[in-house]
């Protein structure tokens, strides 16, 4: 477990950037979609799923750069020769998520697969990173 002291300058200090980026991204003229995600931790792997319907492999960037994972791509306007769109709940434009994983891992063994509209991520943890059981000596 790990324990963080926050003094109130720090926690004031925090709360204006965090403002400060809001702010910052609030007058971007670029809209980033965003998608659900989970992500689960077995003694061996992380595996990350990704909900992003109607797209095809090839239209989904993964990239782990600094221990950072970040899942991107477009979602393109469909539209259709002599129809009028009345209206539109279809997602249209850029996604990205961006996770950050501390724990070291196996980068070259990183594997992705699509099915159904579900992105599903096997992340391998380095040999450093999984749980060790340490043996009690009694004498």
């Amino acid at each position: 477990m790990t324990l963080y002291f926050r003094t109130p300058e720090m926690i004031a200090e925090s709360r204006r950037r965090m403002l400060r980026r809001m702010i910052e991204d609030s007058n971007s003229s670029e809209r980033v979609l965003t998608f659900p995600m989970e992500l689960k931790a077995t003694e061996n792997d992380f595996i990350l799923k990704a909900m992003l319907p109607g797209l095809s492999a090839e239209e989904i960037n993964i990239q782990f750069v600094d221990s950072v994972l970040t899942i991107d791509g477009e979602y393109t306007s469909i539209s259709e020769e002599g129809k009028e769109c009345m209206f539109s709940e279809m997602p249209v434009g850029r996604f990205s998520r961006s996770l950050e994983i501390k724990d070291p891992v196996v980068v070259e063994k990183i594997e992705a697969s699509m099915k159904d509209g579900i992105l599903t991520i096997h992340i391998p943890k380095a040999e450093e990173a999984k749980p060790k059981t340490i043996k009690i000596n009694a004498k």
